[in-house]
């Protein structure tokens, strides 16, 4: 569907004459990515204020909307609209007129579609102006975002992200969690600042969790590479390549750096959880995260190893398969759980 026909659905979300099939194609399309979103939301604000207009007069609506649609390169339309409670003489039944009522949300609605048209356009010429975009989702949502420099990001619940391109860099404000596939721009670098840390990449994927209530910071690089610093002291610092993560500890002011341990950093958002001889420990700490549970396990087993994929499963049936293959027992209590066994 081209740009053309979103403005129009634009203009007639607003007008409420848009179909159930073409607002969900809306809603996706706005979704898709900061300009769509930007251009919808100044367009509503705009509708909104002539809403409140009250002026009343009575005009000719068959050739004020020709002029409209010539102005948007439209054939004029066949449909005449008419006041059947006003009497016109035959010497001027050409001119159709209706009273202002109608009359405005006709006009919003050709405003819509002309307003919309230029926003776009202004929007992919290249317009320099800092503008400010802003994503925030809550409880058990999930949101894929194409920033305007074309960089993909994922970002996980409870989170906000804004993004502004000014002074000649990229900058991401991000409070939660979120991954990201960076557009590679050459001298333009993309800076996360997030709490305390600050991520720097010119072109790479990897994951950044930092959710103020929790007392770290991490980042984990699928490909590429990105510098990990704190935000008050740039000498305290590290580069994550391919393959590494690290977690800024928030009252230590100090930064570790690893191995990426394993594949389930962004298992929240492939929804795929990978274990590899992976010990029981480490298991326990992925299962908290992914289901957003609180696991108490006996010492005895933790430093037990286990191995298995499981693709979108619900968290009794990981507990059961863990169950059988290490002969534990789960006790399940609203979202405490605690394991018990003899261990390996």
């Amino acid at each position: 569907m081209d740009q053309n026909k979103y403005i129009e659905l634009i203009a007639q979300q607003l007008s409420g004459e848009i179909s159930k099939s073409d607002e969900k194609l809306l809603k996706e399309w706005v979704a898709s990515n900061a300009e769509n979103q930007a251009l919808w939301d100044e367009t509503k604000r705009l509708w909104e204020i002539s809403d409140n207009f009250e002026e009343t007069f009575d005009a000719d609506v068959e050739t004020a909307w020709m002029n409209v649609e010539q102005k948007i390169g439209k054939a004029p339309s066949t449909t005449k609209v008419v006041d059947i409670n006003r009497n016109r003489s035959n010497d001027d039944s050409s001119a159709k007129v209706v009273g202002m009522s109608k009359f405005k949300r006709l006009l919003q609605y050709a405003a819509v579609i002309l307003i919309a048209g230029a926003g776009w356009f202004l929007l992919n010429q290249g317009n320099t102006d800092p503008q400010l975009y802003t994503y925030q989702i809550g409880d058990n949502e999930k949101l894929e975002i194409t920033l305007p420099d074309q960089t993909q990001v994922v970002l996980n619940e409870n989170s906000e992200l804004t993004y502004q391109k000014v002074d000649g860099k990229r900058t991401v404000n991000l409070e939660g969690e979120a991954w990201f596939d960076v557009e590679h721009m050459d001298n333009v670098p993309f800076e996360i600042l997030s709490g305390a840390a600050k991520t720097t990449v010119l072109g790479t994927a990897f994951n950044v969790r930092a959710y103020p209530q929790e007392d770290k910071i991490e980042v984990s690089v699928e490909r590429g590479l990105v510098a990990f610093s704190e935000n008050e002291n740039a000498k305290n610092k590290t580069e994550l390549p391919a393959g590494t993560e690290a977690v800024f500890y928030k009252n230590q002011k100090k930064i570790a750096k690893d191995k990426r341990a394993d594949d389930n950093v962004d298992a929240w958002r492939t929804k795929i959880l990978k274990f590899e001889n992976t010990p029981m420990h480490k298991v326990i700490d992925v299962l908290e995260k992914y289901y957003q549970v609180k696991i108490e396990a006996d010492p005895k087993i933790l430093k037990c190893p286990y191995k298995a994929t499981f693709n979108d499963k619900k968290l009794e049936d990981v507990i059961m398969v863990i169950e059988v293959a290490l002969d534990l027992k789960f006790s399940i209590d609203g979202k405490n759980i605690t394991i018990t066994g003899e261990g390996c």
